[in-house]
């Protein structure tokens, strides 16, 4: 009797964080942004939310949204055929600062809550992209400092995280977003 895993199943096994993302985006936009505190198990979506660079870049259209965007319409973005959002690099309207700066406070917290439980299940890949995305938000803020710190805690979590790759480059060449000049 054979006993090994069918090559078929392999993607699945090894890309599982993605598809946990793309199912949890929308509840990850609401606690990244809505009004109650983010509890242990928002945390969790959080982080699974951000396991994925195609829901990143999602929330980070979301969050730049000038206007107050319901998270019920949220997909995950395709890289090979939709264009990245222009906030990734600080183009287009100014995002809603509160709405932005309570999304990257409530990133930290995800990651504040993963440190103090031991991991709780969670992927290094989730912890660091939610770090990540946090980074971003403090640089869209303006924040340059404390984003460059969060970008270096996310890539000590994931070298190779491009998220925090870019803020990290994007703070140490001193590059604001244009509607911070």
């Amino acid at each position: 009797m054979d006993t090994t895993t069918p090559t078929s199943a392999a993607p699945f096994l090894r890309h599982s964080h993605e598809i946990a993302a793309a199912i949890t985006l929308r509840a990850g936009a609401r606690a990244l942004v809505g009004p109650a505190p983010l509890s242990a198990a928002a945390a969790v979506v959080v982080t699974t939310t951000c396991g994925a660079l195609a829901t990143r870049i999602a929330l980070l259209r979301f969050l730049a949204d000038p206007s107050p965007a319901d998270a019920s319409g949220l997909t995950g973005v395709d890289p090979f055929t939709e264009p990245m959002p222009a906030a990734l690099l600080g183009r287009g309207p100014a995002p809603d600062p509160d709405r932005v700066r309570r999304a990257g406070d409530r990133c930290v917290e995800a990651w504040r809550a993963w440190s103090r439980t031991g991991g709780s299940g969670q992927t290094v890949v989730g912890v660091a992209g939610a770090l990540a995305l946090g980074a971003w938000c403090s640089w869209a803020l303006g924040s340059e400092l404390r984003a460059a710190t969060r970008a270096r805690y996310a890539l000590d979590l994931g070298a190779d995280d491009p998220l925090a790759t870019l803020v990290d480059r994007m703070c140490r060449t001193r590059r604001p977003p244009a509607w911070r000049r």
